[in-house]
């Protein structure tokens, strides 16, 4: 077996906690720098995010010299969120459930009043300066636009946008404040899943665990929230 086939026997035992590992491994942009069956380590040179999942210390000690230069990961196992934010120095922490469609039908996206189209590079500055959550300014929503932007309009004015990340899962999720309680974010989230699924990707996200209303609304639509709970660090 390939290094990736081992990979891909370990990852698909747990397909929605690995999922984030398999769409890159789709995509085809994923390094495999160690995989066995009880580990998987990658690299993903577009997002420059490595992704970790490790069953013992043993494992990751293997791991650890493989990931010289890390400036951001993603683990799958809470146990060693401490030993990795110490070892490379990170600050910051972000503690998620992954969320997927598993259906393999896509979903019907429900009527709210408006229209939903994908919005083309003139909208990236308006996007940015309606993100909650910003973090890349302009040229990162350009690479989301490029990607695809979904937005949600009501009387032709923009209530709200989603895209996927770099690496590829769906996010900035926004609808703004006077928009908000007609389900607007409901039809974006199932509109962006139609989109992934059209393009052949995989529709998951990854939500914070003390985001109560996104946790819901994750519910609500009918995505699967993994028990388990994945971190990143950076």
């Amino acid at each position: 077996m390939t290094l990736e086939e081992i990979a891909l026997a370990r990852l698909t035992g747990n397909r929605l906690l690995y999922l984030d590992m398999l769409e890159v491994l789709r995509r085809g942009t994923a390094q495999v720098r160690r995989a066995g069956e009880d580990g998987v380590l990658l690299y993903d040179p577009p997002s420059e995010v490595w992704f970790v999942d490790a069953e013992t210390p043993a494992v990751l000690e293997e791991m650890l010299p493989l990931m010289e230069g890390c400036t951001i990961l993603t683990g799958h196992q809470m146990w060693y969120k401490d030993i990795l934010a110490a070892h490379f120095g990170f600050q910051t922490e972000q503690i998620c459930r992954q969320s997927a469609w598993l259906n393999p039908q896509p979903p019907a996206v429900p009527p709210f009043g408006g229209e939903i189209r994908r919005l083309d590079r003139s909208w990236a500055v308006w996007a940015e300066e309606h993100y909650s959550h910003s973090f890349g300014g302009v040229p990162y929503m350009e690479d989301a636009i490029h990607r695809g932007m979904l937005g949600a309009f009501v009387d032709g004015q923009p209530a709200g946008f989603i895209a996927t990340h770099i690496e590829g899962s769906m996010g900035m999720l926004e609808v703004l404040p006077q928009y908000r309680r007609r389900g607007i974010g409901e039809a974006l989230l199932l509109a962006m899943t139609v989109f992934c699924m059209e393009q052949g990707q995989y529709p998951y996200g990854q939500v914070f665990t003390d985001n109560g209303p996104s946790l819901a609304l994750q519910r609500k639509v009918g995505m699967t929230l993994s028990e388990e709970l994945l971190f990143w660090l950076f």
